[in-house]
Order: structure tokens, then sequence, then C-alpha cells
């Protein structure tokens, strides 16, 4: 038996709706013998009268006026994929995880999420706070579609990485400290001070004592945390000073905190990560072109405190 064609469902539905074939060529922008050729074909295909003819008018029959209403449920259903297919064209339709570590994660991505729901409203997003490790496992699973880490060397053939920032630590001040009117700040300035260090199994740690150490600069190592916005916590209450990441500096200095260049350079790259065995979405590229814009911004606010790039000599 030959098969039923879109064609031919939608003059059946044209009729019904309008009641004439010329009504219904009207609504198909098609020819009034076109319409009744199709017509003729879908009867013939389903072995069912479904027409009375009456002068110029046709009549349903009982059978038709039933598959008409499968027929309507299809073609909403079919209306909906339209709506669907159109919101994801224009961003308004679909889901985005993001996975980050927790240095970006109290205020820089929060906010930039907030912008990015507001652009593209309708779309859900998640954003789940981790360790870099976890967040690398939560990307190479495939069940995030991005994450934000710090620069460390990931050798997972499931993630593919890219640098968003190679920029440097900075150092945080309480208020009111004696080198608070510094516009940088060495070693030897923060000798017998007590300082905030990051956790000791971080590689981040040994990069900062090993400058101290060359220096031959003593501090007073009396609290240790793995989180940057944990020391700020610290610095900020009067508890000591510390090297941190400036995203995160910068945040606090809006609660006080004093933030300054540090010299020499203790370099700290931000790296965005993805499945390697998934295409990008629209929604991340767009996630992605917002964030590097903020990025731009928040080198320009902070007068240079964070760099996106390592300068040039």
């Amino acid at each position: 038996m030959a098969k039923l064609t879109y064609r031919q469902i939608e003059a059946f539905r044209a009729v019904m709706i309008s009641g004439t074939t010329s009504g219904a060529a009207e609504i198909l922008y098609v020819s009034q013998p076109a319409i009744s050729r199709l017509l003729a074909d879908f009867e013939e295909t389903i072995g069912v009268k479904m027409f009375e003819r009456q002068r110029r008018r046709l009549s349903p029959t009982p059978e038709a006026r039933f598959f008409y209403e499968e027929v309507e449920r299809a073609f909403v259903s079919l209306e909906k994929l339209s709506r669907a297919a159109e919101e994801l064209r224009e961003f308004h339709l679909g889901t985005l995880r993001i996975a980050s570590m927790p240095a970006v994660s109290v205020e820089f991505l929060p906010a930039l999420t907030d912008q990015f729901c507001q652009a593209h409203p309708g779309v859900s997003v998640t954003l789940q706070v981790r360790s870099t490790q976890q967040v690398a496992d939560l990307v190479a699973s495939q069940h995030f579609d991005l994450g934000v880490i710090s620069g460390i060397e990931l050798n997972d053939p499931a993630i593919e990485a890219r640098s968003l920032a190679d920029s440097r630590l900075v150092c945080v001040l309480p208020p009111g400290h004696r080198l608070a009117d510094r516009d940088v700040i060495q070693p030897r300035d923060l000798e017998g001070e007590i300082f905030v260090s990051l956790g000791s199994e971080q590689s981040i740690r040994h990069k900062i004592d090993s400058v101290f150490e060359r220096e031959g600069v003593s501090r007073q190592l009396m609290i240790e945390t793995q989180l940057h916005y944990a020391a700020c916590a610290f610095v900020l209450a009067g508890s000591g000073v510390s090297l941190v990441d400036p995203i995160t500096a910068w945040h606090y200095r809006r609660l006080g905190l004093v933030v300054a260049r540090f010299e020499p350079r203790v370099p700290y790259r931000y790296s965005m990560i993805f499945p390697k065995q998934r295409g990008q979405s629209g929604l991340t590229r767009s996630f992605l072109e917002l964030l590097d814009n903020s990025l731009v911004e928040l080198e320009q606010a902070s007068a240079g405190l964070f760099e996106r790039q390592v300068s040039p000599g």
C-alpha cells in the first residue's frame, strides 16, 4: 500500500479548515486542481471515504473528523518543534552547565552568568563550584559544557584547554597597613609579617615560598588555607598579608582590602576547558564572548593589576 505524504495531509487539513478546495488552495498557495488531485490521492491511499461532495462544498465524514483530530495533534507538535528550533536559533532555549574553581566564583562568574541570563531569557544555567581537579573531571565526563580552572597542566585526552588570561598574583594587605600606600610590594617589604599561606599541596604555594627564600625574607607562617577568597577574608580581618589571584583580590578590594602589585612576578593562569569529543554549542560560544569582554573590562578597571597576557619585554 502506498504511503501518505506530508503534502496530502496538508491538503486534507486545509480542506477541513476551509470547507472547500478553493479555500484550501488559498491556504497552501497552490491551484485548486492541485488540491483536488492531492485530496483524491489521499482518499485512495487510506482507502476510506473522507468527504461527501455537496455542490461546491465538501462535507467531512465521521472518519474524516476523527482523522482530523489526529492530524491537528501532530501539527501542534510540529509547531512546537518549529518554535523550539526558533528559540534555539535565538539562544532563548537550552541549558548551559558551567563548572568552576572557587577563585572566580565569589563574584565574577555569578555576575557574568546574570548578564548571560538577561541576554538569553529562557536558558537554564548551572554553576557548579569545585576544585580545579574536580572541575576537570566533570568536564571530561561531558556532564558540563565548560569549566574554569587555574592553569595546571592537564594530560586528559578528553579535555580541550584554552588560556583565558596569563596574569600574576597580587599582594593583599589589611586596611591601614603600614604598606597600604605602596604601589609595588617586594619580598623584603614583608619581612616578619604574619603571612596567610595557600595549601601546601598546591603548586602556587611552592612558587610563592621560593620567591621569599631566594630573597632571604622570613615570614610568620601562622595561617594556611586552601582558598584564595578565604585568604582574602583573613587579611581583611587583620590576620596578616598574602599573595592571591587578582580576580578574587579585586572583589575584596571593594570591601576595603588593599591590593598592590607584587614584584617579582609570580604567574597565575586562568584557563577554560571543554569536552574534547563534543563541539561547542551556540550558547557556549555566546558565553565565551561575554567572558572575554568582561576580562577586557576588568583589566582596564584594575589598572593592570589583573593582566590578560604577559606584557612584552
